[in-house]
């Protein structure tokens, strides 16, 4: 004969001591509370489907208390009567609610930061800064919450799209080519399936993106002028000392302004670029002429105690700011059309090519520009150097006598 189990309370329940073995309080229905030696009371359910005995646990008492354990029981005996197993449908719903819990994990977001930081010391620090501004102001505001796997290219064009109606037209392209790296990383590392970045042609939303020049000054008149204005600017000392730094190496701005005292070495007469400061990613070598070393003495008169070269005005320990140096500049009449910090880069190039001596492959090394073909570009931090501590030489004397 079938045992007829007697109906549980709450006090039948909570009077329940632990003995040396576990042992069980039943409720009726394939219903009981499991109790064990070490004092534990857990709801059970047992019950048939497809003519196996299953068991099911439905948690602990008194988190599941004993009505919500009946409720329980009489929803489970439905699903039974219409052909669905309960432990298997409790299984399917865990695992559906760990993958929605996986993807909220996984947002692009996240992911973006996570390949960011793993490339971190592969690229320069210009390129980390740029690519996390662009994510930061742009980006993340359209597609960060969403679980990279879901996005679609719907979300990527409008995200492009309303940065086109800002009309940056680079930003936008950056943005797309930073998108689609995440998502080449997020591929590879199994966090989405597709790249939905690549459906379609960026060229059909910012349209042909013409390379632009920077506007340079190369006659010897209005070289002079240019550097005159410079030692004559009556703003902060350390944005003058900077700009002719420029003209007298002709790096790009961005090296110029993070330049580190420690990256200095007077006695070799290098200035030496760590490789994540550099657009090519290789260590980079300045070769210092005279010139130059008198004037980084001067500089060094005013940074004092500042790890950099030229410190922003409002702290010594931070770099001055690209809009520092462009305002100056501006200052001193310049439009953007006429002259712009970078412009010292093709100043030299053009003057460079035109009236010195030296190969077309030692300028284009001092300018840090690939040179040759993918054998001949294999890095090397001192290549051509002594032609290039002659150019470097040739330069300064070029910029002094200009002046004179």
């Amino acid at each position: 004969m079938a045992r007829i189990a007697t109906a549980l309370t709450d006090t039948k329940i909570k009077n329940a001591k632990a003995k040396e073995k576990d042992y069980k309080l039943f409720d009726g229905g394939g219903l009981y509370i499991l109790v064990t030696k070490a004092g534990g009371k857990n709801w059970k359910l047992k019950y048939k489907f497809d003519s196996k005995e299953k068991l099911l646990s439905l948690g602990a008492y008194p988190k599941v208390s004993l009505v919500k354990a009946r409720e329980l029981r009489e929803k489970y005996k439905t699903d039974i009567s219409n052909g669905i197993d309960p432990s298997k449908k409790k299984k399917e719903i865990k695992q559906k609610v760990e993958q929605e819990s996986e993807k909220q994990k996984n947002t692009f977001e996240v992911i973006a930061l996570e390949r960011l930081n793993k490339v971190k010391e592969d690229i320069s620090d210009s390129h980390y800064k740029r690519t996390l501004g662009i994510f930061k102001k742009y980006t993340f505001k359209a597609l960060g919450d969403i679980p990279i796997d879901e996005i679609e290219p719907k979300h990527i064009i409008g995200l492009l799209k309303e940065m086109m109606e800002e009309d940056i037209k680079t930003s936008t392209q950056k943005a797309h080519q930073a998108i689609s790296k995440t998502f080449k990383y997020a591929v590879a590392h199994g966090y989405a399936t597709r790249n939905p970045s690549n459906d379609f042609d960026i060229k059909e939303i910012t349209g042909v993106i013409k390379t632009t020049h920077y506007p340079t000054i190369t006659d010897e008149k209005g070289i002079k002028n240019l550097l005159m204005s410079i030692k004559e600017y009556g703003g902060e000392l350390s944005t003058k000392y900077a700009l002719l730094f420029l003209a007298y190496t002709f790096v790009r701005p961005t090296n110029a302004r993070l330049a580190l005292w420690s990256e200095i070495d007077l006695e070799a007469k290098q200035w030496v670029i760590p490789a994540k400061k550099m657009k090519t990613r290789d260590e980079f070598i300045i070769p210092l002429t005279n010139t130059l070393i008198e004037l980084l003495q001067e500089i060094k008169l005013y940074s004092g105690d500042s790890e950099y070269l030229f410190p922003s005005t409002k702290s010594k320990n931070t770099p001055l700011s690209d809009g520092a140096l462009i305002g100056a500049v501006r200052r001193m009449g310049y439009t953007k059309e006429e002259f712009t910090p970078h412009g010292f880069r093709a100043m030299f190039s053009t003057i460079a090519h035109e009236k010195s001596h030296f190969a077309y492959e030692v300028i284009e090394t001092q300018l840090a520009h690939s040179v040759g073909n993918s054998v001949s570009q294999a890095y090397n931090r001192a290549k051509y150097l002594d032609e290039r501590v002659k150019l470097m030489q040739w330069w300064s004397d070029y910029l002094d006598e200009v002046q004179r």
